[in-house]
């Protein structure tokens, strides 16, 4: 009877162990992604600044019609990426939700404080915030979930597209009238 009693106490630690390393690599994975995804955002805005800044600052103050077409190219791809990285965002996201979910449901002892993983912006309870927040706190903390961080990854590119296709239009426009 013994013996039963160890090989579930053993297989039990082998999940509990299989079930953090698990979780661990996840949250590893979407950090990874997130420098990643920062690292390509902040390349295309010094491209795109470039484009339009040295082009309006030391140049004829117009850009090209070839000029108008790259940047709106460039921002296009800008966009596709910012797109996928949300996607990936949402997919490890997702998994680390799954593998904090496991583990909370098979270790988590039953308690008055629901477990919340790592990274959950719904999971902050009023445990956690200040009961007392400044004005400036206020002002200066705040979450929306429609323009959060990493939909602005993709929103932002977005944006600038349209930017580049008025411009466009804009030259085609005075250049066939």
């Amino acid at each position: 009877m013994s013996t039963e009693k160890e090989l579930f106490d053993e297989t039990k630690k082998r999940f509990s162990d299989f079930a953090q390393k698990d979780y661990e690599m996840k949250v590893g994975y979407l950090t990874a992604h997130f420098q990643r995804m920062w690292t390509r955002f902040n390349y295309f805005v010094v491209i795109e600044a470039a484009l339009i800044g040295g082009k309006t600052i030391f140049g004829d103050k117009n850009i090209s019609i070839p000029g108008l077409c790259f940047g709106l190219v460039l921002s296009l791809v800008w966009y596709v990426m910012g797109a996928e990285d949300r996607f990936l965002v949402q997919m490890y996201r997702d998994q680390e939700k799954e593998a904090a979910a496991l583990l909370t449901d098979s270790l988590w002892p039953e308690s008055k404080h629901k477990y919340h993983f790592v990274g959950d912006p719904d999971g902050v309870s009023e445990r956690f915030k200040s009961p007392s927040q400044s004005w400036l706190d206020h002002l200066t903390a705040w979450r929306l979930a429609p323009i959060s961080t990493t939909r602005l990854a993709s929103l932002i590119p977005l944006a600038v597209s349209l930017v580049w296709l008025g411009f466009l239009i804009n030259a085609l426009v005075h250049r066939f009238k």
